[in-house]
């Protein structure tokens, strides 16, 4: 099992790895965050299609800033 990657190249899984990831794609289900998040990326795509820019507001989060 192993993970192969290259700066020019994909990624290549094989072993136990692949095995998992095969198992993933066709089996698993996005949550729901992860459904919320691709239908607001499709309409942005499609803001961006019709008009040419997309403009948007970022509101500031309640959560505290993790420091590095």
């Amino acid at each position: 099992m192993s993970i192969k990657s290259s700066a020019f190249g994909g990624v290549t899984l094989t072993g136990d790895d692949a095995k998992k990831f095969l198992k993933q794609v066709r089996n698993g289900r996005p949550n729901l965050a992860a459904s919320e998040s691709a239908k607001r990326g499709s309409a942005m795509v499609a803001a961006i299609q019709k008009s040419g820019s997309l403009s948007f507001v970022v509101e500031k989060s309640d959560r505290p800033e993790k420091r590095r």
